[in-house]
């Protein structure tokens, strides 16, 4: 098992990016409101323009920004339940599994753990019901999937969608 950990590992290595203090400064401006113009973000960081634009340009190119989203405020959508689940699989399906889950809306991420074949995933329904459903007419019946463990989250104390750099 440890082989295949570090193998995984090395897999997942990139090329760290070097970062400077002014792209730290404007990562930390876009980190939680990404659709500052170039203009404030120039005057906030006191840096021309130009060279706000080249800095999102590249650190676009190199990987380090990989998109924009809009954080959806789940509970307003009516999405109230919202659960954990392990997933341990067959131990040569678990990418097979990883893979087809990604296809289902309710999965809004999926981790695979290093305590064995098992996948860590986050799920969201709107009443239990549904949540039950898609355990037992989804989950159970992907090709791979052994035994599933549920938890439903109860409270949340913090949730953040970005990296501290």
């Amino acid at each position: 098992m440890l082989n295949n950990s570090l193998s995984l590992f090395y897999k997942m290595r990139r090329k760290v990016v070097e970062l400077d203090d002014l792209d730290i400064a404007l990562l930390n401006k876009l980190r939680y409101r990404a659709n500052k113009s170039l203009t404030i973000l120039s005057r906030e960081l006191e840096v021309p323009i130009s060279t706000v634009r080249y800095r999102i340009k590249r650190l676009e190119e190199q990987g380090v920004i990989q998109g924009y989203v809009a954080i959806v405020d789940r509970d307003n959508l009516g999405y109230k339940i919202s659960l954990v689940l392990e997933v341990e699989t067959v131990p040569k399906m678990v990418e097979r599994v990883a893979k087809d889950m990604s296809q289902i809306n309710e999965i809004v991420r999926i981790y695979e753990l290093d305590s064995g074949p098992k996948l860590h995933v986050h799920a969201l329904f709107k009443d239990e019901r549904e949540a039950y459903s898609f355990i037992t007419d989804k989950l159970y019946n992907l090709r791979g999937v052994i035994s599933i463990s549920t938890s439903r989250i109860i409270k949340r104390y913090k949730v953040d969608p970005s990296i501290i750099v």
